[in-house]
């Protein structure tokens, strides 16, 4: 059969808008009051309102109004105007965010307006970035950095923002060579960015004007705690929202910080489908008014489509080759090109960056010449501060640094010019010739600002760093909010881990499989012969766009028995109780005992849905051949399940690093642990797209019993969902090889 995947001709857009607000161009309405800084140590956190004795049933309500006053007295305007200002309205606190003037658009920041929190003030501003509404009446009380995000009922109560994402279809030219097959958000690629504020509750209705595919949207990072059903992965929480229909994705930013939003769909994100999100909220580190940069958004990319690359990925067995680098969608390739990205710094201030990798295939190495970076948060989780020259970001990580503005400029390059540099990590990175580094200029002197592409290049020397395939140290990576990891309660210590049923394991092993071919029951296409898939639990997996699994839990002991669907049932706890689910995940470059898999050493940036993990512990060593931990023959390992546990000294349960994306070393291992408190069907996957395209995934079911009682009011909408979806699949003529409709899937789906 022909191995080419129609998909490559089709290409969408996601079209972003946000509905107009009568807030827009609004004046700000009083006076800043004055912001007094206030030590950590001496804050006391309080609820809003006592939780019930079961949090499974009873939220906060959000308000009913998107953008005035809970009384409709005054509206409060979107952006602060320009100046970075917090302020009262109807003794109701409303928090300004900064924003240079450099990035456009409406004056200023975002105002986070909070309606329902009469009793609170702001107390976030230049001279206190860890603070954000403290008490009128109780100076003690203060929500604020050390406040417990994951706590519903201990975040501020924000408002509803409303949001509308259109799917369509363009060519673009991101470094000045067109590549037909583009998919971007409002006709820009990257898509536009989304602002929202700590505690608002998010509304975002998204319509698919695609001819041949369905299309879904995942905000990573974001908790989801109790909308799971609002994950936006096709085949797991939802079907895809079918060509010529809507669907309203509603659910709460209880983190801050910065992430992006992507589409689920197959590989359709590599092909531009993606933008930048922030939810603005404190910060461990103090920087000046208004110096806070819109994401950097840093990618690798082809002139061609994942999706034509998708068949040779096939063929092959390996990811392939990109062709280059670019900043928030500019790059330099050929004679006519793009100006470099550029940014313009004041004279010895600290200016917030944010840094994202949505690569399909890049680890990056981040610098700038001459100047230091202060790490304040990563992946939404806020961490104690630490300088660095570089920092290595892998897919789907997200850094927040303040860049340390230098006090003389001009006296380490005389015009005061710098470069921007990224990296490719070597190892998980492949180019046929090296892309070109100096990806964009860091300027002092705004004089340039109208040179329009005369001014000079820099002349800076980069600082010499390691550019090995790794995460940033585990010890530089210090959470501010300590968490004490608990023993798992997925782990019989008694029970040899081999001996346990698949939706049971804790082990997890990456490798390639031959899967699929003629006269097979399985399910994979192209099915002319056997191909070499990516997997990490059973079999290569592959979801059933028709049927999510989130839809489909009364039928759970039968999906359970089905390879390619790759669940894993964790025990039934009570959410409210400190139980802990710990999970091994090795990418060995030897064969296990039990092995007839290939397996070959790469590095996969594992993300799991749904959940910040700790990582208590990541190696380079092979996990079935660590001399740190024993050898399998000696009979003396360290990591057999009496050993899974916090009694082990050589794993960190005492506030590991916490994230939602870790590298697993080429032929090494990462042991994670994360809190059973967030029922759901959640995937966990590799966040290279080749690789999770190719079924390097699985899903894990999470409190099953309490499923159904939490998507109770969201269950028919996503019925009728899947059912316009059935509709529009079960039609022939509407699939891109109509006589042959089970050609429509050739990848995992996801």
């Amino acid at each position: 059969m022909r191995l080419t995947s129609v998909w490559t001709s089709v290409v969408q857009v996601f079209s972003f808008l946000t509905f107009s607000s009568p807030e827009d161009g609004a004046n700000d309405l009083s006076s800043q009051r004055p912001q007094v800084p206030i030590a950590l140590e001496d804050a006391v956190h309080h609820p809003l309102s006592p939780p019930s004795s079961s949090h499974h049933h009873h939220h906060p309500i959000p308000p009913s109004s998107n953008n005035v006053n809970m009384d409709g007295d005054e509206v409060v305007p979107l952006y602060t105007g320009g100046k970075e200002r917090s302020y009262m309205v109807n003794d109701h606190p409303v928090v300004g965010t900064p924003k240079s003037p450099q990035e456009g658009g409406p004056g200023g920041g975002l105002n986070c307006h909070y309606p329902d929190m009469q009793d609170w003030e702001p107390c976030y501003g230049p001279e206190n970035r860890t603070c954000w509404l403290k008490h009128k009446y109780d100076g003690g009380k203060r929500i604020d950095i050390m406040t417990d995000y994951e706590n519903e009922w201990e975040i501020p109560k924000g408002k509803v923002r409303k949001f509308y994402l259109e799917v369509s279809e363009q060519p673009i030219s991101p470094d000045g060579a067109t590549m037909e097959h583009g998919k971007v958000f409002n006709r820009t690629y990257p898509g536009p960015w989304l602002e929202a504020c700590w505690g608002d509750w998010l509304e975002v209705t998204v319509k698919n004007n695609l001819r041949w595919n369905g299309t879904s949207v995942h905000w990573h990072g974001f908790r989801q705690f109790e909308s799971f059903h609002m994950d936006g992965v096709n085949g797991i929480t939802e079907c895809p929202i079918a060509p010529g229909d809507t669907f309203t994705y509603r659910f709460r930013a209880m983190q801050y910080g910065s992430a992006w939003y992507h589409s689920h769909y197959s590989l359709q994100y590599g092909d531009g489908l993606l933008g930048p999100i922030t939810i603005y909220g404190p910060s461990t580190s103090n920087f000046e008014e208004n110096e806070a940069f819109k994401p950097l958004l840093l990618t690798d990319w082809n002139h061609r489509s994942v999706f034509e690359d998708w068949p040779l990925m096939l063929e092959s067995g390996v990811a392939p080759s990109m062709t280059n680098i670019l900043i928030n969608g500019v790059g330099q390739f050929g004679s006519h090109t793009p100006d470099k990205y550029t940014l313009f710094l004041d004279d010895g201030k600290k200016h917030l960056l944010i840094l994202i990798n949505t690569a399909v295939d890049t680890t990056f190495v981040f610098s700038i010449d001459n100047h230091t970076l202060e790490v304040v948060e990563m992946d939404f989780v806020p961490i104690v501060p630490y300088n660095t020259t570089n920092l290595k970001i892998g897919i789907g990580q997200r850094y927040h640094v303040l860049v340390h503005g230098l006090q003389n400029p001009y006296e380490a390059e005389r015009y005061g010019n710098y470069w921007m540099r990224v990296k490719p990590a070597r190892k998980c990175s492949k180019f046929p010739y090296g892309p070109d580094e100096q990806m964009g200029i860091i300027r002092y002197n705004t004089s340039y600002q109208t040179m329009e592409g005369s001014a000079p290049d820099p002349m800076s020397e980069p600082p010499l760093y390691e550019t090995t395939c790794a995460d940033e140290p585990l010890e530089k990576l210090i959470p501010k909010i300590p968490w004490t990891v608990g023993n798992p309660a997925n782990i019989d210590p008694n029970v040899d881990p081999t001996t346990l049923p698949p939706n049971k394991r804790y082990i997890f092993n990456v490798g390639l499989t031959m899967s699929g071919g003629p006269n097979t029951s399985t399910p994979y296409i192209p099915d002319d012969q056997a191909y070499a898939r990516w997997d990490m639990h059973v079999a290569p997996f592959r979801i059933n766009f028709s049927d999510p699994t989130l839809l489909s839990l009364s039928s759970l002991p039968s999906l359970v028995t089905q390879p390619h669907l790759d669940i894993v049932t964790l025990p039934t706890v009570d959410p409210n109780l400190d139980k802990w689910v710990w999970m091994v995940i090795t990418a060995p470059d030897k064969v296990p005992s039990e092995g007839a898999r290939i397996f070959f050493p790469a590095a996969h940036p594992i993300h799991l849905h749904g959940h910040d993990f700790a990582v208590l512990r990541q190696s380079s060593k092979n996990w079935y051949d660590d001399p740190d931990i024993g050898h399998v023959g000696e009979g003396k390992r360290w990591f057999t399940p009496d050993k899974l546990n916090c009694e082990n000294e050589l794993l960190d349960c005492e506030n590991p690093t916490r994230r939602d994306v870790v590298l697993l070393p080429a032929s090494g291992y990462v042991v994670v642990a994360f809190k059973a408190d967030n029922p759901g069907a959640w995937i966990l996957h590799c966040h290279i797209a080749f690789h999770a395209s190719s079924g390097l995934a699985m899903q894990i079911i999470e409190n099953k019993d309490l499923i159904p009682a939490i998507m109770e009011k969201d269950k028919p909408v996503i019925e009728d969902r899947c059912r316009k979806w059935r509709e529009w699949h079960g039609e022939p003529r509407n699939l891109w090889d109509w006589q042959e409709p089970k050609h429509f899937q050739d990848d995992s789906g996801v």
